[in-house]
């Protein structure tokens, strides 16, 4: 069966068979989740790892269900600082400027891709973040994303700085400077193949010293294209 697999999709590398599943019951990866009378009985639980040029692992994931697996992009760009490989939208305005995007340019329907988000702000102006006191009605910073494609989303924002209002006397967390921040976008089940663009929002409110500007929701697309689903391999 393999061997059909590898020559059906023109693969070159070697590709092992863990006959009887011994191999992974050793490592305990066994998937508990398959009931032992269906045929896929035996299989592992979905995972990856990812090998440094000295071959020490520096990251690995598993997880309960091959289908919610994020893609190789994903793990680069959330986990260990990548570059996004899909184009980069420019979004912002006044003294906030950003620029977002995903970790591919390609996905498959149901895929799970990373997000990244670069904000830079311009001296002497911050940016909001979480918790902020209830009733002041100032708007956090966040990435909110349509869900018209986007099954699941998860926007990670870094731990924003204290900083102490003379005037007012009191503590707010904000955002100076640059920030970086990463998140997961899962696509919807069952796209058609075609080219996509995915909605969202950036919010934000700017203030420094003396001011604070309304509050800004700045839309912006991320553009996607979805890939047909790869078919099995012809039975002989």
């Amino acid at each position: 069966m393999i061997h059909n697999f590898a020559a059906a999709y023109n693969i070159r590398y070697p590709m092992l068979s863990d006959r009887n599943s011994a191999v992974i019951e050793k490592f305990e990866i066994l998937n508990s989740n398959v009931p032992k009378d269906v045929r896929f009985y035996g299989i592992p639980f979905p995972g990856q790892y990812l090998l440094a040029a000295d071959g020490t692992v520096r990251a690995k994931l598993f997880l309960d269900d091959y289908q919610e697996r994020p893609t190789a992009s994903a793990v680069l760009v959330a986990d260990l600082g990548g570059a996004p490989a899909g184009a980069p939208v420019a979004i912002g305005a006044d003294d906030v400027q950003a620029q977002i995007a995903l970790s591919a340019a390609t996905a498959q329907s149901g895929q799970q891709l990373a997000l990244a988000l670069d904000v830079a702000i311009a001296p002497g102006w911050h940016i909001y973040g979480e918790p902020l006191p209830d009733g002041e009605g100032l708007t956090p910073t966040s990435v909110v994303l349509d869900g018209d494609l986007v099954a699941a989303q998860k926007i990670t924002m870094p731990k924003p700085t204290p900083l102490h209002f003379a005037a007012l006397d009191e503590t707010y967390p904000v955002y100076e400077g640059k920030l970086h921040a990463t998140g997961t976008v899962k696509l919807k089940q069952q796209l058609k193949p075609g080219d996509y663009k995915i909605g969202g929002v950036f919010n934000f409110q700017e203030c420094n010293d003396s001011i604070c500007k309304m509050p800004r929701a700045v839309r912006f697309e991320l553009p996607i294209k979805i890939e047909p689903m790869v078919p099995a391999a012809p039975k002989t």
